[in-house]
């Protein structure tokens, strides 16, 4: 019997694309590609509808999924044992699979790509099932079984596998355009900035901070979360920008209730002539509405103002546990929950506005006079380059290889 190992792909939102799904296909072949990049494999290749990567070492199968879980588009993926499309092969490989390993019950998924095998879903799930029931002396159970035993037929071979992971499923990073997202080391920001990507949206980040009045702590957790969220998106940028100048300003000249409302107008405004140097066409920001006094919707409304182009909310309609469950599924909550001081929290006044007058902003914005503080903080801005750390490694082999 000549078996070989495989993982067997799924793809998500991407079925239910018509005449562009090769394309959205192709990229998301690439992105696992580069995903696994320094992990052994020969080939990632597409079949009927579903993706193959071979070549794999299965040992190491827990590197491959910790990898996967982090590509975008992707349902969930199965080690997979390939065969030919043989019952009895079937019968004795998926028997081998469970042999030492606990479980109570089990259920055989059986799917056919191709109906030109002569027994269909339901009679290779009663016959692969008959075998593993004698053999283990274990229930059947339709429903939460322990054990899930998929076999897929796909043109004349038979993949068996029980070992599956789940993917956060939506579309690959750079199928959606890019946007800039405005991130803090909160846990909201990181948690908005994941959802784009998981949108398909490419992410540059800006991150505003006070120093030297507040600590630098807020930047080094934010390159400890971009750290994270690049394993997303395998590399991105982050624009670290000070903002202390400008915030001075603010509170020298204005009503301190409206302070907070005017940080922010000056990050939109910062972070569009970013967007504008990069042609980049949306922002991103992690509000979520009511949670702060900043986030009333008159108080998004005056902020937003300040923005050339759109400001998209994707915590918008979430409560705080919502926001803190993702971000403690994507590894993000921990680093954010470390002491810092925020650019705009640690000037806060007592008795900030919460239903701000847009007129009055905005004519409270035009007796400021900024001269070139927006356009000198965007030069003070430190560029910074984040990359998943096992691809950085890979990269750094190759040019070990060329200098000897």
């Amino acid at each position: 019997m000549t078996e070989a190992f495989c993982i067997l792909i799924h793809y998500h939102e991407i079925a239910l694309k018509g005449k562009n799904r090769s394309w959205f296909e192709r990229r998301l072949i690439k992105n696992i590609k580069r995903q696994l990049s320094g992990l052994p494999f020969s080939k990632v290749q597409l079949n009927a509808a579903r993706i193959f990567c071979f070549g794999i070492d299965e040992s190491m199968w827990n590197d491959y999924a910790q990898r996967l879980r982090k590509v975008m588009g992707i349902k969930h993926a199965i080690l997979m044992t390939q065969v030919k499309d043989d019952i009895d092969t079937m019968k004795s490989v998926a028997a081998a699979q469970l042999k030492g390993l606990e479980f109570s019950s089990f259920r055989v998924s059986a799917r056919r790509q191709y109906k030109d095998f002569h027994l269909s879903s339901q009679e290779i799930n009663i016959m692969v099932g008959q075998h593993l029931q004698s053999t283990y002396l274990k229930p059947v159970k339709l429903k939460n079984a322990d054990m899930d035993v998929v076999i897929e037929l796909v043109k004349g071979m038979a993949y068996i596998g029980h070992e599956r992971i789940y993917g956060f499923g939506g579309l690959p990073v750079k199928t959606s355009e890019q946007a800039i997202s405005m991130i803090s080391s909160g846990i909201d920001s990181p948690v908005s900035s994941f959802e784009m990507l998981k949108r398909g949206v490419e992410l540059t980040y800006v991150h505003f901070h006070s120093a030297p009045a507040t600590s630098r702590q807020s930047i080094q957790n934010v390159e400890e979360i971009l750290t994270v969220l690049a394993g997303f998106q395998i590399q991105c940028r982050v624009y670290m920008v000070p903002l202390l100048e400008i915030q001075q300003k603010i509170m020298a000249d204005t009503p301190n209730k409206l302070w907070v409302i005017l940080f922010r107008r000056a990050m939109i405004k910062i972070a569009s002539m970013i967007a504008e140097q990069l042609a980049i066409p949306a922002l991103i920001s992690g509000e979520s509405v009511g949670q702060v006094a900043s986030q009333t919707l008159s108080n998004i409304r005056a902020t937003a103002d300040a923005a050339d182009r759109p400001i998209l909310r994707p915590l918008a309609g979430l409560n705080k546990e919502d926001i803190i469950r993702i971000a403690e599924k994507i590894g993000t909550y921990e680093i954010s929950i470390e002491p810092y001081d925020d650019c705009c929290s640690f000037f806060v006044p007592i008795h900030p506005e919460t239903k701000a007058d847009l007129e009055i902003v905005r004519k409270t914005e035009a007796n400021i006079d900024f001269g070139k503080m927006f356009t000198t903080a965007l030069k003070h801005a430190e560029i910074k380059t984040f990359e998943h750390p096992d691809y950085v490694r890979k990269s750094i082999d190759r040019l070990e290889k060329v200098s000897d």
